[in-house]
């Protein structure tokens, strides 16, 4: 983040901002370089054990994904390097009607291809990752508003006003000044015999 043209990043260290640059430079990254390590093992799985086999016209198998470069862009780069279902080398050794190929392109989604996982173990440890972090965010969320919330209410009774404490106030002022206005009225009366007295 530049403000000014000078970078700022390192000093935004809490709110949405902040959040969404761990997210940016983290986050995503991370969870980017998990998808292309699945993208690219199944890859090169499927590409291997399909260069095993033969396809219907006896030919050895070939790629059946376009071979990733690297392991880095897989996921965005991953496509179907064939369109004719022919061409998928279902046999193990060229003779019709054999399948041994395809079970065993098959039997791929529970072998151990992508760091020590199968595909199907790796890909649910990503998304267990993403609603894992998904729920630490939301229950932090919570917790945060939470304190904001006890703050606000300790501030409120520290210097807010209370409407009712303030009307009881009120009502025993106005009752303190009609008793100070009735000795008031009683001292001009007092006052007022008085004169009348010495005067008669």
């Amino acid at each position: 983040m530049f403000s000014q043209g000078k970078d700022i990043t390192s000093s935004i260290t809490g709110g949405n901002l902040a959040g969404d640059i761990q997210l940016r430079d983290q986050e995503i990254p991370s969870l980017q370089s998990s998808l292309d390590t699945l993208a690219s093992g199944i890859a090169n799985s499927v590409n291997t054990q399909n260069a095993a086999g033969f396809d219907l016209k006896g030919n050895a198998g070939g790629n059946i994904f376009v071979p990733p470069t690297g392991v880095a862009g897989s996921g965005l780069n991953l496509a179907v390097a064939i369109s004719d279902p022919n061409l998928i080398a279902a046999s193990a050794d060229g003779t019709a009607g054999n399948n041994a190929n395809a079970t065993a392109l098959a039997n791929l989604q529970s072998q151990s291809i992508i760091s020590g996982q199968n595909p199907i173990k790796y890909y649910s440890g990503i998304v267990f990752q993403v609603g894992n972090d998904a729920s630490n965010a939301s229950a932090g969320l919570s917790s945060g508003q939470l304190i904001i919330q006890q703050l606000q209410d300790q501030q409120n009774a520290v210097s807010g006003v209370s409407l009712d404490q303030e009307g009881a106030n009120l009502v025993q002022f106005q009752n303190a000044y009609a008793a100070a206005s009735r000795v008031a009225s009683i001292i001009a009366s007092l006052f007022q015999t008085t004169i009348n007295m010495i005067g008669g």
